[in-house]
């Protein structure tokens, strides 16, 4: 598959110093673009320590490797977290960006966590959790109201590069994901381009 548009975009964006999000967004577009590059979801998250400096990179791998049902790129981020930086900073502390809405499984992941500050870059209107969050039960909404969930400050450009590198395959690898669970049956994938 040609990305050679995504990545001439990609790399002729400078980030716009009026949107506060803008440089850590443009970061999690080049994960998220390299993890396209390798098979998987356009997907990537940076942790930022409490000085707002990059602390933990990722970018989804859920077919790259083989497959790994837990390969979204917060679900990587917060075990890097877990396994070497919890003791050095308290989660209530960070900020975590990532390039799309989080799914149920990793929003229920960044609850449990009790990172500070969530913010995606682009909403994804059939697979995210944070546009449904008062869906959800009692205890998870209790817990989330501890922290703060928005859409990253970023320029409308860079917002179009992370949803456009988040659909570049997404109706193939959404198809892959469910040949995983259900073999080689037909089926229709519910894709929705908002």
């Amino acid at each position: 598959m040609d990305f050679s548009h995504i990545e001439e975009r990609l790399s002729a964006y400078k980030p716009d110093p009026e949107f506060r999000d803008d440089a850590v967004g443009l970061q999690c577009c080049q994960l998220a673009f390299s993890a396209l590059k390798n098979g998987d979801y356009g997907v990537g998250a940076i942790l930022l320590d409490p000085d707002g400096a990059p602390l933990i990179f990722s970018q989804n791998a859920v077919f790259s490797d083989g497959f790994c049902s837990s390969g979204h790129a917060e679900m990587k981020l917060m075990d890097l977290y877990e396994a070497s930086y919890r003791s050095k900073y308290e989660p209530d502390e960070l900020k975590l960006v990532v390039s799309l809405e989080p799914c149920p499984m990793c929003l229920s992941r960044l609850i449990l966590s009790g990172i500070g500050i969530i913010k995606y870059m682009v909403d994804d209107a059939v697979g995210g959790m944070v546009n449904r969050i008062d869906h959800m039960p009692p205890a998870w909404r209790n817990l989330a109201s501890l922290q703060s969930f928005y859409r990253a400050h970023i320029s409308s450009d860079l917002k179009l590069l992370a949803k456009d590198i988040a659909q570049a395959r997404m109706p193939e690898l959404r198809a892959k994901l469910m040949n995983e669970r259900v073999g080689q049956h037909e089926f229709e994938v519910v894709f929705d381009n908002r």
